[in-house]
């Protein structure tokens, strides 16, 4: 009967651990070890026997070395322990260990806690427990690393498990969480090539090559065909003294694979010769986009016919043709070169000078049927005409026109053949950009001449092809430049003929035009609510009349605009209002922008303010309107920083600048 009594009295695995809990909890240690010791010997796992731990593991080592922490903890074992007794995962075993290495932890000997840690992670590798219990001894030892590793050893081992379904799994993410952003770190060329190519391309090209000193597995890692992409957009900065020597650059062509570079850009030709840009040139069959600055005059390019597929973006900054008369001879004008990629070549920029062949009366343009963008930045004005039709003809599918710094020699000769193929002169040009600050130096008729090109592209297709137009010339005398007949050709009324039914937006910083020019260009793209952007230029003030009054009497001419929903960018310059005002009357452009419902972005300057008044009145349209976005460069200084405040204050991110003037301009569908 007794003996029977003290069987069923007999304390459980659970009950063993609670006491020892108990004994923990009222800081009996050396009692509670007993306890949880006393729990680990039930376990079924022991088979009745004393079961030790295995000393064959190291898991520091393991993880110093890069190498699995779980698979030492699955399989490492030399000695009897792994021959004796098999893995076990019981609950009550592991959670015993669990809180003797707690209470080892309490008495501060983070040895043994250490070691019943290691001893959990081997009796059960895929159990969250050990990783949780061994990662915070490892971080109570200051080895913070190892900590890291161990955490992040126990989410790979549970990588099959859902996070939500363990709260251990979830504490093992959470006491990861800290340490993760300091030695997440890893090699970036274990990466796909396509995330490596991404971290690679925030270095200048010119950078890359120091990378392969890094290690030789670095090297033959970078220069292997899986990363050829590094070696294709061959961008060299200005800051970069020389370019390298023509081994090197064999030897980078050589990395980018079949077809050599797909960019070249070399804005300072310092260093480059002849036979370097042949090298690049020719070793590139593949080549899409290529821009060049400040050629030596004795360069040459290739003539091979067919060499280029792929050619779209070229691009010759200053470089001075106008005083050479041979084409495609070292130093002469590559006109071989560009009509061997008319087959491809899609966007054309020239800064510097007009080649003199393209000027004239017979001038020599290469066919491009495929071109849509020109730009040509001219420093230095021909002395010769240059005539806009030729270019048509040679251009028949350009969708871009941009002749900025000096457009003064600008011909709409020859007359007769206008007219004869009117319909036929660029149908498809969508963006027309034409700016000059030198004309008043040229004499009278290249003057008029230069008016009626400006009239006669404007109202290329009845004007409805056109989407963009920035205009940035000096107007004092230009009061009709969207009305009346033109000089040459008396017959021909711009503002019957003219419709721009499809213009998207109107930019201008200096060409002042009146409200009921503007109507003419504006009005039905607002009816047919294609106009999103356009800008005011005021008149100068009148030494005679009152401060604010040809400002006023101008903005009042543009209140049939007024309302207009498309509207979300305008820009308003060199105004000047009254000094002091009082009311609306004296203030209207506040009011007047307020009525565009969806404005969102104003580019406003003046150079008639100081920069504390001119603070004033963006502080008042600020109030008005619902701006997201203000652009400006008339406020410096201390009032600079006030208006920022302000602004923030108001949700409107002021921006000391321009309004961003890309190109090619985005056509969008």
């Amino acid at each position: 009967m007794s003996s029977s009594r003290a069987v069923e009295t007999e304390p459980t695995i659970s009950d063993m651990i609670e006491f020892g809990r108990h004994a923990y909890a009222a800081k009996k240690y050396k009692r509670a070890l007993v306890l949880f010791r006393s729990a680990m010997m039930r376990c079924p796992c022991a088979r009745g026997v004393k079961r030790d731990r295995c000393n064959c593991k190291n898991y520091e080592q393991v993880a110093a070395h890069g190498g699995s922490i779980f698979r030492e903890a699955m399989y490492t074992c030399h000695c009897d322990v792994g021959r004796t007794f098999s893995k076990c995962d019981n609950a009550h075993h592991i959670q015993a260990l669990d809180f003797r290495a707690a209470t080892f932890e309490a008495m501060d000997k983070l040895d043994h806690a250490m070691k019943d840690a290691e001893w959990i992670l081997e009796l059960a590798p895929r159990l969250p427990d050990g990783y949780l219990r061994l990662g915070k001894i490892a971080r109570l030892q200051r080895k913070n690393e190892y900590a890291w590793k161990i955490y992040t050893a126990g989410i790979e081992a549970n990588k099959e498990t859902a996070v939500g379904s363990s709260p251990k799994l979830q504490q093992l993410y959470e006491a990861r969480k800290p340490l993760h952003r300091h030695f997440s770190r890893q090699d970036p060329l274990c990466l796909p090539a396509e995330l490596v190519a991404h971290i690679f391309s925030y270095l200048d090209f010119v950078e890359i090559p120091a990378c392969l000193r890094v290690c030789k597995q670095w090297n033959r890692t970078l220069t292997s065909p899986l990363h050829c992409r590094l070696w294709r957009n061959m961008i060299f900065p200005e800051q970069r003294m020389d370019l390298p020597g023509v081994g090197v650059l064999r030897k980078m062509l050589s990395w980018a694979g079949r077809g050599g570079a797909r960019k070249i850009v070399i804005p300072k030709a310092r260093g480059l010769t002849s036979s370097k840009l042949m090298l690049l040139l020719h070793a590139s069959p593949s080549l899409e986009h290529l821009d060049l600055g400040n050629l030596p005059s004795d360069m040459s390019f290739p003539s091979k016919e067919g060499l280029y597929k792929r050619l779209k973006h070229i691009c010759f900054r200053s470089v001075g043709y106008s005083d050479r008369t041979s084409i495609d001879f070292p130093g002469g004008f590559p006109q071989i070169f560009l009509q061997n990629a008319a087959s491809s070549l899609e966007h054309l920029t020239l800064a510097g000078e007009i080649p003199q062949l393209w000027c004239g009366e017979l001038p020599s343009v290469p066919l491009l049927p495929e071109l849509k963008s020109l730009r040509m930045s001219v420093t230095v004005a021909s002395p010769l005409s240059f005539s806009i039709f030729y270019l048509s003809d040679a251009f028949p599918r350009l969708e871009q026109l941009c002749i900025d710094s000096n457009i003064s020699n600008l011909d709409p000769e020859p007359v007769a053949i206008w007219r004869g193929k009117w319909e036929d002169v660029w149908p498809h040009l969508k963006v027309l950009i034409l700016s000059t600050r030198s004309w008043r130096i040229r004499p009278y008729l290249h003057i008029e001449r230069l008016r009626s090109t400006i009239r006669y592209l404007t109202c290329l297709n009845r004007g409805n092809s056109l989407r963009h137009i920035r205009f940035d010339f000096p107007s004092d005398d230009w009061s009709d430049i969207f009305t009346g007949s033109h000089n040459l050709f008396p017959d021909f009324d711009i503002g019957q003929f003219s419709e721009y039914r499809n213009l998207h937006s109107f930019r201008s910083t200096l060409c002042c035009i009146s409200g009921d020019e503007a109507r003419i260009l504006l009005s039905n793209a607002i009816k047919t609510k294609q106009l999103t952007a356009f800008d005011i230029v005021f008149p100068e003030e009148s030494l005679n009349g009152r401060v604010g009054d040809a400002s006023i009497r101008h903005l009042k001419t543009y209140e049939w605009s007024c309302g207009a929903p498309t509207v979300q960018t305008l820009g308003c310059h060199e105004f000047r209002f009254r000094q002091y005002p009082e009311n609306d009357e004296d203030l209207p452009l506040p009011r007047f922008l307020a009525s565009f419902p969806n404005l969102r972005t104003l580019s406003i300057s003046s150079n008639h303010y100081t920069s504390a008044e001119f603070a004033t009145v963006v502080v008042a349209i600020m109030r008005l309107t619902h701006l997201e976005t203000i652009y400006t460069r008339s406020v410096e200084g201390v009032a600079l920083d006030q208006l920022r405040r302000v602004a923030q204050d108001q949700g409107v991110r002021l921006v000391h600048g321009s309004l961003p003037e890309p190109w090619p301009v985005p056509l969008g569908t």
